[in-house]
């Protein structure tokens, strides 16, 4: 009888006990060498977590997944490496190869019992009766429609959670924004590239989808940084929503061109995006509707509260000074009024002005104004902080804080 193929388990498995014998007791120790042992265990640590998931294949069957061969080796070293940081060990190097190697052991030897398993199942089942082909394809009858229109709403609600006031005062964005980063664009993206069943096997997928979407996040947060608006959060998400929603619709069309058997459709997966935008929804609609009627803290209402104006780093309204000090105190200021706003600011005290400024804010722009002053003599008194909304004349906002000086 023949045995389950593992040659290639066996060359990683040694390999991964030279590599922790030499890190452990520190044979040669050199940084070159140290360079060396990491390439190595990087690829075998991506090579033993893909054969893990694939426990069918043998080693031509696993090197023709390069991408996920790659994403796994980075996966694994970037999880090992946060979890050594957040350790009483520190992230250290050497430790950093020795866990990977511990690792890469446990799983070729996982791989091992899990391929035997599957040969001798496969002799088993050779003089079996096959399933036809409608049999396998009787799950998608659905063609896979239904949940891309789900995700299409759902980039839609993104959008729209993220710029539309009172929605965007609370973190509900956050919810649904969660899988914008990490996983919605780039499976959408895969599913125009690769938009049949067959095409890609169910973990190969949603691990690519993974890694696009991050890739995708960081180029859209890189292309953020040099601009005027900088890297923030609720910008990257609605870029993320707008190529989801663009994705969604293409991958639509796409496969409608494509027989209802053969369309992507991934029936769990459907159900839930289905459900969690059900909740998103729900969320959404209590949340607008909590924010309209909640009555103010302090008993007065501003119906063109959409701009944020604060001082930066200080609690509650006293600041104790000493006479002749130099100090500084920063006013910020955040557009979210959904448009371009020039605004004025005048810091003074009493009839003493120490800063007057006009600004331009495009749409959820954010800028700090620094305000420095010396203290004068020993005494109260009172820095205010006035913003206008230019070409109005009258106070938008005001800020006040007492200077109990010694």
């Amino acid at each position: 009888m023949k045995k389950a193929p593992s040659k290639d388990l066996v060359l990683f498995l040694v390999l991964s006990i030279i590599i922790v014998v030499f890190t452990s007791i520190k044979l040669i120790d050199n940084f070159i060498m140290d360079i060396i042992l990491f390439i190595l265990i990087f690829v075998s640590s991506g090579y033993s977590l893909i054969a893990v998931l694939y426990p069918e294949e043998n080693h031509k069957g696993l090197l023709k997944k390069p991408l996920l061969f790659l994403e796994l080796s980075v996966f694994l070293t970037v999880l090992v490496s946060v979890i050594l940081k957040y350790s009483s060990l520190g992230l250290q190097f050497r430790d950093l190869i020795l866990i990977l190697s511990l690792t890469t052991i446990v799983l070729t030897i996982t791989t091992y019992v899990l391929r035997t398993n599957q040969f001798k199942a496969e002799v088993e089942e050779e003089h079996a009766e096959p399933v036809t082909t409608s049999q396998m394809l009787t799950f998608t009858s659905k063609g896979g429609l239904p949940y891309l229109t789900a995700l299409t709403i759902l980039s839609l609600l993104m959008i729209i959670t993220v710029i539309v006031p009172p929605l965007n005062k609370t973190a509900l964005w956050m919810v649904p924004g969660c899988l914008f980063i990490c996983f919605i664009p780039g499976y959408l993206l895969l599913a125009i590239m690769f938009p049949k069943n067959d095409d890609l096997e169910l973990i190969e997928r949603l691990a690519l989808a993974g890694g696009a979407s991050l890739i995708l996040t960081s180029l859209v947060g890189l292309t953020f940084n040099y601009t005027s608006w900088s890297i923030r959060l609720e910008l990257i998400l609605i870029v993320l929503a707008v190529f989801s929603l663009l994705f969604s619709l293409i991958t639509i069309f796409r496969m409608k061109k494509l027989p209802s058997e053969m369309r992507l459709s991934i029936p769990k997966l459907e159900k839930i995006l289905t459900i969690f935008l059900i909740l998103c929804i729900i969320l959404t609609i209590g949340t607008a509707g909590y924010t309209l009627i909640k009555p103010s803290g302090n008993g007065t209402t501003d119906k063109n509260n959409t701009t944020d104006f604060y001082i930066k780093g200080i609690d509650g309204n006293t600041l104790n000074l000493s006479s002749g000090t130099k100090n500084n105190i920063t006013a910020v200021i955040v557009n979210q009024e959904g448009r371009a706003i020039n605004y004025s600011i005048l810091v003074r005290v009493n009839t003493t002005i120490l800063k007057q400024d006009n600004i331009t804010l495009q749409n959820n722009q954010k800028i700090e104004i620094p305000v420095d002053f010396t203290a004068g003599t020993p005494g109260q008194r009172k820095i205010e902080f006035i913003l206008y909304k230019l070409p109005s004349d009258k106070p938008y906002k005001t800020r006040d804080l007492l200077m109990n000086i010694n």
